[in-house]
């Protein structure tokens, strides 16, 4: 029987990042919208879809001028995510007023994707932002509705998707964990109790909602799980400031902004516009495309970046996609490593129909798979396929800084032709820089392993295992099939690294 989580694991990588969030946030409103009608909530049916339809028409709308102005590619679905997230956070109603103060927010928040932006990248999470220039001027405040014991349920059960699909735990159960710590002790502090209160902590501040639907969001949170632990920590702490520090009286979108602009040195801070240069097959139905490299990209080598190509009539899985670089960091180009099929995703094959001289748009640097400082610890890789390529820029940052580390490459593939780089990976073997074991699925050949990783092939090619840190990179079952292979042989838990990253399928 198969693990119901790896199920739904499984089912949202196959949906695009962007298009997951929508269809959760649009869930959410479908949720609202029975509540409405059966007078659970403090809002209604009709003053609800009269707010829908203002946050998504100035949405939508605003995108259009913006984009025009600044001459970029209009992404609706990022404008219609945050329309839909005001949405959550502004009062519905009647009154001209309310309905101004949500048109305001959704208009400043649009705005500042596109204006308060450096190398056209956006600094603040853009619904908090508009959220707070309200405030600030005193025209209004936030109501954060979903913060109603009704909702509590539904939130929860589509943001863990959200988060599932991002692989930010390490930011969400940090910033949950200081958050309530601080609450418990803000209220012991206060004589109020401790444990009793513990409930009332989910609907006196939108945390849920904050922290699946605005922290998370990609563009505003550093790359790496550390950054992130103490990005989710910050905020966390920050949202209970007001116990200890009754002047501060920080509201949500504040505690955000303050976020986004203390980690904004650490993540990638501009879109990258690369030009390719060359493409060329490389193995069985997998490619190479060779970009010029942006002034200013600097990443470690096994990091990975978002690749956005405008195409017509993307399919469910968006314009965009999340794709390690393959090349080393010292080299004057970029590239990227796909593996192509007939029936591929519309991505892909626009991707494969990308011009000489053409763009393509990278931003989101991020990634942890990073090989240890201390060149004397053993390491050993596994490849299913085209994972391989985090390693291809680990080994050429090595061949250039000359260094020698202990490596065993596990090399899977089904069959000999899929085996991309081999000439590479040779001459590595041949200059003493690594191992490589090729393992293969469906052929017998020699000098090769059949079949699958098994604990046989580990123990004869690598008898110190235990000693070795591993890094794990291919298809999201492989991967966690082999760290469960690896645990059982008694490899701890914290020398095994996984190369997964939001939208891996």
């Amino acid at each position: 029987m198969q693990n119901p989580i790896s199920v739904v694991q499984r089912r949202i990588d196959g949906i695009g990042m962007y298009r997951l969030v929508t269809l959760t946030l649009c869930f959410l409103v479908a949720v609202s919208l029975v509540f409405g009608v059966v007078g659970v909530l403090p809002y209604d049916l009709l003053s609800q879809i009269l707010s829908l339809v203002v946050v998504l028409g100035v949405a939508t709308l605003s995108n259009i001028i913006f984009a025009k102005l600044w001459r970029v590619s209009a992404h609706h679905e990022s404008a219609i995510i945050t329309a839909l997230i005001i949405f959550f956070m502004a009062a519905p109603g009647f009154t001209l007023h309310s309905q101004l103060v949500i048109a305001a927010t959704v208009f400043i928040a649009i705005a500042s994707k596109f204006i308060i932006a450096w190398r056209r990248q956006h600094i603040f999470n853009p619904a908090a932002f508009g959220a707070l220039a309200l405030s600030i001027f005193n025209f209004a405040d936030p109501a954060w509705w979903t913060v109603d014991a009704q909702l509590f349920i539904p939130l929860l059960l589509v943001g863990t998707l959200v988060v599932m699909k991002l692989r930010r735990y390490a930011l969400v159960l940090w910033c949950l964990g200081v958050a309530i710590a601080v609450y418990l002790f803000g209220a012991w502090y206060s004589g109020l109790g401790t444990l009793s209160l513990l409930p009332s902590f989910f609907l006196a501040w939108p945390i849920l909602f904050v922290v699946f639907f605005m922290l998370t969001e990609p563009f505003t949170t550093p790359g790496t799980k550390k950054l992130q632990a103490l990005y989710g920590a910050l905020v966390g702490g920050l949202s209970g400031a007001t116990f200890f520090v009754p002047q501060l009286n920080l509201s949500p979108e504040a505690v955000l902004i303050i976020g986004n602009l203390a980690f904004y040195p650490f993540s990638l801070r501009q879109k990258l516009y690369l030009t390719l240069k060359s493409s060329k097959e490389v193995a069985k139905n997998t490619k190479e495309f060779i970009f010029t490299k942006p002034t200013g990209l600097k990443f470690h080598p096994g990091q990975y970046l978002e690749w956005m190509l405008p195409h017509q009539k993307p399919d469910n899985r968006g314009r965009r996609r999340y794709f390690t670089i393959a090349s080393a960091s010292h080299e004057d180009v970029v590239r990227l490593v796909v593996r192509l099929s007939e029936k591929g995703s519309s991505y892909k094959q626009a991707l494969q129909k990308l011009a000489v001289g053409e763009q393509i748009i990278a931003s989101q640097l991020a990634g942890d798979f990073i090989l240890p400082e201390d060149t004397k610890k053993k390491l050993a890789f596994v490849a299913g396929g085209i994972g391989v390529t985090p390693f291809l820029s680990h080994f050429g940052f090595m061949v250039w800084q000359n260094i020698r580390r202990d490596v065993v490459l596990f090399y899977c593939n089904n069959t000999a032709t899929e085996i991309a780089y081999r000439e590479k990976f040779d001459a590595l073997v041949k200059d003493g820089h690594c191992h490589t074991v090729h393992i293969l699925a469906e052929e017998e050949i020699a000098d090769h392993e059949h079949g699958f990783l098994t604990e046989e092939i580990i123990k004869k090619h690598t008898p110190d295992y235990k000693k070795r840190i591993w890094y794990l990179s291919g298809p999201s079952g492989m991967v966690s099939a082999y760290s469960v292979l690896l645990k059982k042989l008694g490899v701890p838990r914290e020398n095994i690294h996984h190369d997964f990253f939001p939208g891996l399928a």
